[in-house]
């Protein structure tokens, strides 16, 4: 029973999560990237020069992928043009999601040579946050603090960590911004809240979410009556009134709309109108094709792995909608409204190999309504463990 309440802590899920991580990070590194980091960019000639790109970066020979973006805008956050560095951005909706690439050249000190390291060790620390925003969440929830370990479990974190991507920081800043929400930290949420939609432009449309189901749960109940993540118990409010816990979201909407604009007036373009159109399509469509596309490759391995996280995906939803009603009504809301963002996802998100790390928020939002719930999930814990290291073994050989 010591023993239990020693592990009980927030602080122990991230002590998990770190030294895993790094473990992937150096077996990667030491195996797949032939001991380069500069292999964790995934750069191509199509987009990087290979005789004007900074010094170590190694350029293949194809469209190389999207981290190659993002070490671009690592090596200089305030240079907005489309091409630096000998780096020529494939869309403008990249810069959008600065969070990532900024943190890695504030860790830099704006060093170039060092831009590879600090660009891992951002996900590194990232995954950590997640483990300890996981923790919290979990003791929010009335769980033990180790039930946070699902949220970094996700095994399309791993193609983040290995490829220099995004969605380790917006995820780890979500989850953390939810963490503070249901503990009464509203200011802190909305700050947080604030680095996530910088992050990932679909944090936005959450947090938006949450704002509109709040309204909603506060038109349809008494005036007095406790809210689910408000502090405001028994004080007489108009519906429409703002209260202390809309910060959690006035903060981060604003900062997006204004970040926006910045973007507009250096670039010329609206880049959440951008990404929009080349992320989004109409409702199933990308998974129909997706799903033939890989039917067709059967018995290959990537065929394989792509039906076989799918399933997994497909369970954690199914199980959250049977066990998430005790979830406060604004995750629930939230939750669905990340699956319909998944089944309007563009096709080339179904096609691409990359253990739907693009569909993490819903398996991020599925995990928490299921924290609310007290059934045992552990054979659902096992089933996504397994994804993870299947896909750990994957990424450790394979760039």
């Amino acid at each position: 029973m010591i023993t239990s309440r020693r592990l009980n802590s927030p602080v122990v899920t991230m002590a998990v999560t770190l030294p895993a991580t790094i473990a992937f990070v150096v077996l990667r590194w030491n195996d797949a990237a032939q001991r380069k980091l500069s292999r964790f960019v995934v750069a191509g000639s199509n987009y990087a020069q290979p005789d004007r790109v900074p010094k170590g970066l190694f350029v293949g020979s194809d469209n190389g992928y999207d981290g190659q973006f993002y070490y671009r805008l690592a090596l200089d956050p305030f240079d907005l043009n489309r091409t630096a560095f000998g780096i020529r951005l494939d869309s403008y909706s990249r810069v959008e999601r600065m969070g990532y690439p900024f943190l890695a050249w504030l860790v830099s000190l704006g060093q170039h040579s060092h831009v590879f390291l600090t660009l891992v060790i951002v996900n590194v620390v990232a995954a950590a946050v997640l483990g300890l925003a996981g923790g919290l969440l979990a003791q929010s929830a009335g769980r033990h603090a180790l039930w946070g370990l699902v949220f970094p479990l996700y095994w399309g974190y791993l193609w983040t960590l290995g490829r220099d991507l995004t969605e380790l920081t917006a995820a780890a800043l979500v989850i953390l911004g939810v963490a503070a929400l249901v503990r009464n930290r509203y200011l802190l949420a909305g700050i947080i809240f604030l680095g996530a939609v910088v992050s990932k432009e679909t944090s936005v449309l959450f947090i938006g979410v949450l704002a509109l189901a709040t309204l909603w749960v506060r038109l349809r109940q008494s005036e007095t009556v406790q809210l689910p993540l408000s502090a405001d118990t028994g004080r007489s409010f108009s519906p429409l009134q703002l209260r202390r816990n809309d910060v959690a979201w006035i903060l981060p909407l604003v900062g997006f709309v204004l970040w926006q604009l910045v973007l507009l007036a250096a670039t010329g373009h609206l880049p959440i109108y951008k990404s929009g159109g080349e992320n989004l399509g109409a409702p199933f469509l990308g998974f129909v094709r997706g799903f033939r596309h890989y039917l067709h490759l059967l018995p290959h391995t990537s065929a394989l792995l792509w039906f076989g996280e799918l399933g997994v995906l497909i369970i954690v939803s199914l199980t959250a909608a049977k066990f998430g009603t005790k979830a406060p009504f604004e995750f629930r809301v939230m939750w669905v409204i990340s699956l319909i963002l998944g089944v309007c996802t563009a096709t080339g998100i179904w096609l691409g190999d990359v253990g739907f790390r693009s569909l993490d928020d819903i398996y991020l939002f599925g995990w928490v309504v299921l924290l609310f719930h007290p059934s045992r999930l552990a054979p659902l814990v096992v089933i996504c463990t397994g994804a993870w290291v299947v896909v750990f073994v994957e990424l450790v050989r394979y760039v």
